[in-house]
């Protein structure tokens, strides 16, 4: 691609959500959703966080034999980015439901959080296993792969497992689903994995205990859930 193409590029993104703002019928977008679409210090803090997992797992990958540890990732604001979901939205005055999302993830068109892909990438060439667990129903995991493979993550190629919720409102819970990890692993040839961290946007992604496992967590500004990290403020003037 060419120069002058990446760098008209950011400047089209922000015309267009500049534009998707202005209407006379349009809400404000709420200041996370504003700070995730549009704020490079979004995609810092993501990228870093995900460079500081590279290292622990790097560390910690250097002690263990390959294909006897992994890590679990969520997601949705984790690995995909949601966020045009949400400026839909805050446009609206609407909050989520379970039939908005639904129709969100048919469409395939999440994006990737910065860094992700370079840490699962990073994973598998020290040796380790990737597991996603997300809270997307049953019914929607077709659209998640596919949305994956879009943004250039394959199932057995890029992550092993991909764990989806049952279709009631109250399965949201994780545990149970992070316990059976090792088994689907085994199950695929590969016993007696460890789980040495999980990558996340909100506190639940993480098991409760997480034992000697490390939890790294991504700023998604609040949009969803209980979250890890501290929305950012609007600016006071």
């Amino acid at each position: 691609m060419k120069l002058s193409a990446l760098l008209a590029a950011p400047l089209l993104a922000a015309l267009t959500l500049t534009a998707c703002q202005s209407g006379p019928d349009r809400l404000p977008l709420k200041p996370g959703t504003e700070w995730v679409a549009t704020s490079q210090d979004w995609a810092q803090q993501a990228t870093s966080v995900y460079q500081q997992a590279g290292a622990y797992v790097e560390t910690v990958a250097a002690l263990k034999p390959d294909q006897k540890w992994a890590v679990i990732l969520d997601v949705d604001e984790t690995v995909l980015n949601n966020v045009e979901y949400q400026i839909g939205l805050d446009e609206r005055g609407e909050t989520y439901s379970s039939a908005s999302w639904h129709d969100w993830t048919a469409q395939k068109s999440a994006t990737l959080v910065p860094g992700a892909k370079g840490f699962i990438e990073r994973v598998n060439a020290l040796g380790g296993h990737v597991a996603l667990v997300t809270n997307r129903k049953q019914t929607e995991q077709l659209w998640t792969e596919e949305n994956l493979a879009a943004v250039g993550l394959e199932r057995s190629e890029d992550f092993q497992v991909l764990l989806t919720r049952g279709s009631c409102e109250d399965c949201s819970d994780k545990d149970a689903r992070f316990e059976i990890v090792p088994a689907l692993l085994a199950v695929q040839g590969y016993p007696d994995v460890e789980v040495i961290a999980y990558v996340g946007d909100n506190k639940h992604d993480q098991p409760d205990p997480i034992g000697s496992a490390k939890f790294f967590c991504i700023n998604q500004g609040g949009m969803y859930g209980t979250p890890c990290a501290t929305p950012p403020q609007p600016v006071m003037n």
